[in-house]
């Protein structure tokens, strides 16, 4: 079985904060027969969370799906904005392709087979890196081109109402969550991180966020640059010359934290310009629904095994 303690690499130290990946890596992988890899990052409304909150599917897959799962962290907001996120998602890209990843790793991991993936907020970051959207406002290159993109009830676009509108009380709380509860988290002068536990005080920011309607503010204050520039199906339509590898994307229809409506702009976008898309939408569940051990994800596997074959 595969190890459930995973090869912890530290790949980055910027500004003070260490940023580390996990690699899960098959059993059966080899030198002479590495695994594909799937990149995820994970949700938190890039505000909160960390590399440690891995699905069961995801934690299952290396043995059942022979796949390299890799979860990685990154810097969150608003201590670090927008580029610096998308800076450390290139980053990781970058590592997986050099040499120390393939030290570390035995080089049973192929990258040159990568489909970037992420839940939620960590959806919205694979659409970006695996499309190289938002990447150019922010200064930075794009990403290496990868072979598909995975994206699981992802966050699409920071100007959609439900980014805009206030909820005192959010309508899944049955309270108002006071300032004084977050103020050092809303600090973007306070300590900057690269994960929260999943239990620790930062991890009702992303309902506060919500609640008072502030996620722009809190990726982009100080940056000048637009909220449209990270607007995927935007982007996408733009992009009619462009290659954009192949993309799933997967979402609950009674999502109460990212609405669903915001995948099927994406998926609208694609079918628009004449690109193929593979959409998974499951009726009446509720963001994180993969959580439960019991939804095993099997046409997100079926999709990465196609793609990287």
């Amino acid at each position: 079985m595969t190890d459930t303690n995973p090869i912890e690499i530290l790949y980055k130290r910027a500004d003070g904060v260490d940023i580390f990946m996990d690699v899960y890596i098959p059993s059966t992988a080899s030198k002479a027969s590495p695994a594909s890899i799937l990149l995820w990052w994970h949700g938190g409304g890039l505000l909160q969370g960390s590399r440690k909150a891995v699905a069961p599917h995801m934690l299952q897959a290396p043995e059942k799906h022979n796949l390299c799962i890799v979860s990685v962290d990154y810097r969150l907001a608003p201590q670090t904005r927008m580029p610096g996120i998308l800076e450390d998602c290139l980053d990781a890209i970058d590592f997986i392709h050099g040499v120390r990843f393939a030290e570390q790793t035995g080089h049973r991991a192929n990258p040159s087979k990568i489909v970037v993936s992420g839940s939620s907020a960590g959806g919205w970051l694979s659409l970006l890196a695996g499309t190289g959207i938002g990447y150019k406002a922010c200064g930075l290159p794009a990403p290496r081109p990868v072979q598909g993109i995975v994206a699981i009830y992802p966050i699409t676009d920071l100007l959609d109402p439900f980014w805009k509108t206030k909820q005192r009380p959010v309508s899944y709380m049955d309270r108002v969550i006071d300032f004084s509860e977050v103020e050092s988290f809303v600090d973007p002068t306070s300590a900057k991180t690269s994960w929260s536990a999943p239990d620790g005080k930062r991890s009702i920011f992303y309902h506060y966020m919500v609640q008072e309607a502030i996620l722009s503010s809190l990726l982009l204050d100080g940056t000048n640059i637009k909220e449209e520039h990270f607007s995927i199906a935007a982007g996408i339509k733009l992009k009619k010359d462009t290659v954009i590898p192949p993309i799933y994307i997967v979402t609950g229809n009674s999502d109460g934290k990212v609405p669903h409506v915001q995948s099927l702009d994406v998926v609208a976008a694609l079918k628009e310009i004449g690109e193929e898309v593979e959409y998974e939408e499951l009726d009446g569940l509720d963001h994180g629904f993969d959580r439960e051990a019991e939804y095993t994800m099997d046409k997100l596997y079926q999709f990465v095994a196609k793609v990287t074959k």
